[in-house]
């Protein structure tokens, strides 16, 4: 079992800095697999040209290129927000564009009892995710290869979950379609990350604003329809 204490922010040590060493002390190989992903593909920041013979990953964005440390949210974050909601029943968390399952490790210490299921496009990064959460026994949680783009993706009911901008505007609108339908009789957290998620709910999907306000932790926001969420 990970401790929550592994998570819990120093303030003597900036995040990411934080979010590096843990990666390291809990067995992750992140930058080498990330070094060997933009030699096979050209970074997310790379339009095509003559002297550039590799291809993007074909798919949504899969942000190759980009630095580990922007790349996911740091562990402090994703502590802060889950501890937030720890006084309810939670008993499965999904997470959209997984990364490395950053999301399942603090789960697991959080609510122990709880199922992680996240989504990733990548299989290398799923591998060592899967690899880690074996490494330290975590059984109840798993990242599949999955695009969840494609017409026969069916969006699992959870407690909790997690999206980021993982690609245009319209590609995140089907899931927040598929979500804000379930507004109606379910009842669920939803954690943001990103301007576009952002934009989206302030200025199309208000019924996630509208629900129960919002908390606001760093870059992660935390919507809800339960009653005692209190709007900042």
């Amino acid at each position: 079992m990970i401790e929550c204490s592994l998570f819990e922010r120093r303030a003597n040590i900036h995040s990411k800095v934080h979010a590096k060493y843990l990666d390291k002390y809990l067995g992750f190989k992140i930058p080498k697999i990330e070094v060997k992903l933009q030699q096979k593909y050209r970074s997310y920041d790379q339009s095509a040209d003559q002297s550039n013979k590799k291809k993007h990953f074909e798919g949504t964005q899969t942000w190759i290129g980009l630095h580990p440390q922007a790349l996911q949210t740091p562990y402090n974050d994703i502590y802060e927000v889950l501890e937030s909601i720890k006084t309810h029943d939670i008993e499965t968390v999904v997470d959209i564009g997984a990364g490395y399952g950053r999301v399942g490790l603090v789960t697991s210490a959080i609510f122990p009892k709880a199922s992680f299921l996240g989504y990733e496009i990548l299989s290398k990064r799923r591998d060592e995710a899967n690899r880690v959460f074996k490494l330290h026994g975590l059984d109840n949680c798993e990242l599949v290869l999955q695009n969840v783009l494609e017409e026969s993706f069916q969006l699992p009911d959870a407690d909790v979950y997690f999206i980021y901008d993982f690609s245009e505007l319209d590609d995140i609108c089907t899931i927040l379609d598929e979500l804000s339908e379930r507004l109606i009789d379910k009842s669920f957290f939803l954690i943001t990350k990103g301007d576009r998620i952002d934009y989206l709910i302030a200025k199309k999907y208000k019924e996630f604003w509208r629900a129960n306000g919002y908390l606001q932790f760093k870059e992660l926001k935390v919507y809800s329809s339960h009653i005692d969420l209190k709007q900042e």
